[in-house]
C-alpha cells in the first residue's frame, strides 16, 4: 500500500510538471494563441512569424486584359514575381491557378485578378465594351479612337513610353540610321514595301509624320498612287511582321519591341532607329500603351480597380529597380529568350505617373490623329483641356502618381 501510494504520488507530481511543461512549450491557454496570433505569433526568440494570409477568402474579382509582349510586362511581373514583391511592397500577387491571383495587401486577400489576354492592342477597347475585362491593357491611339466613338473608354493611368523601332531586312547593306534611310528610299527605282502591324498603331502614326517631314511620298499597299516612294502593308498583326520580312513580302516594317528585337536575334532584320527620335521630334518618350477602362466600369468597380493599380505600380517600380530579373520574367511569360527581352525592354520607359510631359505628348499624338482624319466625334476639334476631361479620368491612381 505505501509503495502504491508513493507510486500514486511520484505519478501525480510527473503529470503536473509535465502539464506545466506543455503550456510553457507550446500547449497554451486559447487567450495565448489567441493573443499571439494578433502580434503574428512567436516562432523563436528574436523572430516573429506572420501569418499567412488566407487565400480562400471572398473577395471581388477583376478581370485584365493584356497583349502578349512586353509593353505589359507589369501584368507577367505581378504574376511571377510575387514572392519577390512580397519582401519589398505593401501589395503583390499569389497564383490561385490557371490565369487567376490573388491580391495580397497589408497582410490580407483583397482582391482576385484574372489576366486575359487580347488578341493586339487593336482589340482591347472592343473586348473591354464587351465585357471581356474590365480593365485593359493597351495603345492609347486604339484608345482614344474607341472614346472618339462613343465606347465610353477612359485612359486611367499611364504605363509604358517608346519601344518601336524600324526595322529594315538584314541583307540592305549601307543603312544603318534614319538619314541613310531617307536616301535609299529615294534613290531606288521601285517603290519600298514597309510594313506595319495595325492601322491604329502609334509607329504607324509616328512613321507617316517622319516621312511628311523627310519628304517622302507614301501610299497603302492596297491602294497605290503612282509615284509613292514607300507602300505600306497592313501585316494585320505583329506576329506577321517577322515572316514577312524574312520570306521578302516587306523589306521592312515599323513596330513596337519585342519583335524588333526578335528579327535581329534570328539574324532577318536590324533595328535602325527607334520612332521617337524621327522628326519632326514631336514624339520623344511618346506614349506608347495605357491602362483603360470603361466608364461604367470605373463607376461599378473602383474599389477594385484602385487596388489593381496599386499592384501594377509596385509592379512598375520592380521593373525599374530590377531590370534583369524582370526582364526574365517577361521572357518566361512570353516565351522569349532572356537575352531578346533584355535588349527590347531598354528601348521602353515603363512609368504610370501622369507628368506633364507625357500630357504634352499625348496632346501631340491627338493632334497628328486628327491630322489623319482619325477622329468624327468629340475629339475631331482641338480643345486640350476638353479632350482630358473626356478621354482620361486618373482619379483612382495612387495620389502620389496623379
Amino acid at each position: 500500500m505505501f509503495l502504491s501510494r508513493k507510486l500514486t504520488t511520484f505519478c501525480l507530481v510527473v503529470f503536473t510538471i509535465s502539464l506545466t511543461l506543455a503550456f510553457a512549450c507550446g500547449g497554451r491557454s486559447e487567450e495565448a494563441r489567441d493573443g499571439e496570433a494578433d502580434r503574428g505569433g512567436m516562432a523563436g526568440e528574436g523572430t516573429v512569424a506572420v501569418a499567412e494570409p488566407d487565400l480562400d477568402a471572398e473577395v471581388p474579382l477583376l478581370k485584365v486584359g493584356h497583349c502578349n509582349h512586353d509593353h505589359h510586362s507589369a501584368v507577367f511581373v505581378s504574376a511571377l514575381r510575387g514572392d519577390e514583391m512580397k519582401d519589398l511592397y505593401e501589395i503583390y500577387a499569389v497564383p490561385l491557378g490557371e490565369k487567376y491571383y490573388a491580391v495580397i495587401e497589408d497582410g490580407k486577400k483583397v482582391l482576385e485578378v484574372e489576366f486575359v489576354q487580347s488578341q493586339g492592342a487593336i482589340n482591347v477597347p472592343n473586348n473591354m465594351v464587351a465585357g471581356l475585362f474590365d480593365i485593359g491593357f493597351g495603345g492609347v491611339i486604339p484608345f482614344a479612337a474607341s472614346a472618339d466613338q462613343g465606347s465610353g473608354v477612359k485612359i486611367i493611368s499611364p504605363l509604358h513610353s517608346r519601344g518601336d523601332m524600324l526595322v529594315l531586312a538584314d541583307d540592305i547593306e549601307g543603312v544603318d540610321d534614319w538619314d541613310s534611310f531617307v536616301e535609299w528610299v529615294k534613290s531606288c527605282e521601285e517603290p519600298v514595301t514597309i510594313g506595319f502591324k495595325s492601322p491604329k498603331a502609334v509607329a504607324l502614326l509616328i512613321f507617316e509624320s517622319a516621312l511628311n517631314e523627310a519628304g517622302i511620298t507614301w501610299s497603302m499597299q492596297g491602294n497605290p498612287e503612282p509615284g509613292s516612294d514607300i507602300l505600306l502593308f497592313n501585316a494585320q498583326g505583329q506576329s506577321n511582321l517577322n515572316p514577312a520580312l524574312r520570306n521578302g513580302t516587306i523589306r521592312g516594317y515599323v513596330s513596337n519591341n519585342p519583335a524588333c528585337a526578335l528579327a535581329e536575334y534570328n539574324g532577318i532584320g536590324k533595328c535602325i532607329a527607334e520612332l521617337s527620335d524621327l522628326p519632326p521630334g514631336d514624339f520623344a518618350n511618346h506614349p506608347c500603351c495605357a491602362i483603360a477602362a470603361t466608364d461604367s466600369v470605373i463607376a461599378g468597380k473602383p474599389e477594385e480597380i484602385a487596388t489593381a493599380l496599386r499592384l501594377f505600380a509596385a509592379a512598375t517600380d520592380y521593373i525599374n529597380k530590377y531590370p534583369e530579373d524582370a526582364a526574365e520574367a517577361v521572357a518566361e511569360w512570353i516565351g522569349n529568350p532572356v537575352e531578346v527581352e533584355l535588349a527590347s525592354m531598354a528601348t521602353s520607359g515603363y512609368d504610370m505617373k501622369v507628368t506633364g510631359d507625357w500630357l504634352s505628348n499625348m496632346v501631340a499624338i491627338l493632334d497628328n490623329m486628327r491630322k489623319l482624319k482619325a477622329f468624327s466625334g468629340p475629339l475631331a476639334e482641338k480643345d486640350d483641356e476638353a479632350d482630358a476631361v473626356f478621354l482620361y479620368d486618373f482619379s483612382l491612381l495612387p495620389e502620389e502618381l496623379r
